[in-house]
């Protein structure tokens, strides 16, 4: 089923990269118009029936079918370096290890890139949403054509709103635009207080909900569905309860921050009431499906579509070759340059008994026979992710980088960390709602039935706050380790310089020569957030530049 969707659904994606770059950048086409073309699209012709408007919505996703988006930058190198885990290596100027440790300058191509695919993405979403509501058949069609694109529509909306919310957690104050770009446009827009900005998100994801199916409801596939984009603004208000780096130079989060963790408790809540998401009783089935491309919305709730035909970079990403155990080249399965690596202490930190230890970290490599090795001694410093690694994805490679697994948003363990979180901010410290959603994450590590208390595997009763979110921080790791969540979760926190720190004293401890540099590199109030790009700036004299860079 899911080989299908990327078989035809992406390439109708890339049908659509073609029309949506007709109608956003009529000047970016010379090499295609040298020919006579067959068909040509322009904004003032297209959007006639719900099929070039669905044509119109799939580019809006195709911003995230990037390696300068997730399917490389946003998914693996700006989650690195973290207290779990680190970039292995040294480089200079644009390489992606100067960005993982903390030498991000502003003129970075990563930050660039990534910049101005996620306005495309945020422009493409604009000009849908002021057509649809000027077709025809959005007025006047029959009942099943208005459902169609009221979903299509709110399916722009949500990917609005989570352009947006990328760019927030990324850069802070961004430029805010709501309206498709046009060549009169003056396009020296200042940065947008970020709540102002956020205010945007939660509009754009509250007026999609309504619109969107359950994941019952629709095939299955990469588009979004109620549950998933409910989680997504959860996560959007847990992120806004945190701190982040301001203008002033200071880590702060709002006055009102409840409210935000209110929305969170709200919108996970009604996720698992929903009956719609449950944990798949493996962990280590979670990760073989995303290997061989097996879609499985009742626990993996939003994934990235990544998909390349031929094997070449577009559209594909590097998911499972950089973030996997060692893989000689020639060897069956295919290449794995294995440059994300983990941290030996924190594979060394699981309990005894906890069942995703070896599925998160791979402790060996492979070579050119596909049999396995295993690093032992000071090697242990070249463990690696074991969730793509390149032995479960059983197939010969299409090309010795980049690969077709998806990367994924949500998980439905995420919705019920959160809900846990949410839980106790909220009431000043858990309840038994708080305790149950954690617990059911940890029973499952376990092996253990969700539902039935068990004692040597539940968080011990009676933790207070601080305590109950301690154990929360650490849950969150082994449960969603290297899945792009674990920075920015250190960020929201204020916690990331003093968790680097820490964690550098560890393994100096651990063995002096340990090669880690993020504790020493990392400057406070400075790499929370990245630099605007520089190129950016040249040609807007009114965005202003991140503090310290």
């Amino acid at each position: 089923m899911n080989k299908y969707f990327k078989t035809t659904a992406i390439r109708t994606v890339k049908l659509m990269v073609v029309a949506s770059a007709i109608l956003v950048m009529p000047t970016s086409c010379k090499k295609w118009l040298e020919e006579k073309p067959t068909s040509y699209y322009a904004a003032d012709t297209f959007f006639k029936d719900a099929n070039e408007a669905k044509m119109a919505v799939l580019g809006i996703y195709e911003s995230m079918s990037n390696n300068n988006t997730y399917g490389f930058y946003m998914s693996l190198v700006f989650d690195i370096d973290s207290d779990i885990a680190q970039m292995d290596g040294t480089g200079l100027s644009n390489d992606p290890r100067v960005a993982a440790h903390y030498a991000m300058t502003p003129v970075h191509i990563y930050v660039a890139a990534c910049w101005q695919l996620l306005y495309k993405g945020i422009d493409r979403a604009n000009l849908v949403i002021e057509r649809i509501p000027e077709m025809d058949l959005y007025k006047n069609g029959t009942d099943a054509q208005k459902k169609d694109l009221a979903r299509l529509l709110a399916e722009a909306k949500f990917l609005r709103g989570q352009y947006y919310f990328d760019l927030i957690r990324l850069f802070g104050d961004v430029p805010m635009k709501l309206k498709p770009t046009a060549a009169t446009d003056d396009l020296q827009l200042p940065r947008t207080d970020r709540e102002l900005v956020y205010d945007q998100v939660f509009k754009d994801m509250n007026e999609a909900i309504p619109d969107l199916p359950w994941a019952s409801q629709k095939p299955v596939d990469e588009r979004i569905s109620k549950g998933a984009a409910k989680g997504m603004l959860a996560r959007a208000a847990l992120y806004r309860a945190g701190y982040s780096l301001r203008a002033n130079e200071l880590m702060e989060r709002p006055a009102k921050y409840k409210d935000y963790y209110a929305i969170t408790l709200k919108e996970t809540k009604e996720v698992m009431e929903s009956g719609e998401h449950v944990l798949n009783s493996s962990y280590e089935q979670i990760f073989r499906n995303h290997c061989k491309l097996i879609l499985e919305p009742k626990e993996s709730m939003y994934e990235v579509a990544l998909y390349n035909l031929d094997g070449g970079l577009a559209n594909s990403g590097v998911i499972g070759t950089w973030n996997a155990p060692v893989a000689a080249d020639k060897n069956p399965y295919g290449r794995a340059n294995s440059f994300y690596k983990t941290t030996a202490l924190f594979q060394k930190s699981y309990a005894t008994g906890d069942l995703r230890r070896d599925v998160a970290v791979g402790t060996y490599q492979l070579d050119v026979n596909a049999a396995k090795i295993e690093f032992t001694g000071t090697n242990d410093s070249k463990w690696a992710p074991g969730k793509w690694r390149r032995d479960w994805q059983n197939t010969g490679p299409k090309d010795l980088n980049n690969t077709d697994i998806n990367w994924t948003l949500l998980r439905y363990s995420d919705i019920l960390l959160m809900r846990a979180e949410a839980e106790n901010e909220i009431n000043e410290g858990p309840n038994s709602d708080a305790y149950l959603a954690v617990n059911m994450v940890r029973r499952r590590g376990f092996g253990k039935p969700l539902t039935t208390v068990n004692a040597a595997v539940d968080l011990p009763a009676g933790l207070n706050k601080d305590t109950f979110l301690a154990k929360l921080q650490t849950e969150r790791a082994y449960e969603l380790c290297f899945e792009g969540t674990r920075k920015s979760d250190l960020i929201r926190w204020n916690i990331l310089g003093p968790s680097l720190r820490a964690a550098q004293a560890a393994l100096k401890v651990y063995r002096a020569a340990y090669p880690y540099v993020a504790g020493t590199n990392f400057v406070d109030n400075k790499h929370e957030l990245y630099p605007i790009p520089q190129g950016e700036r040249d040609l807007n004299p009114k965005l202003s530049q991140n503090p310290k860079y």
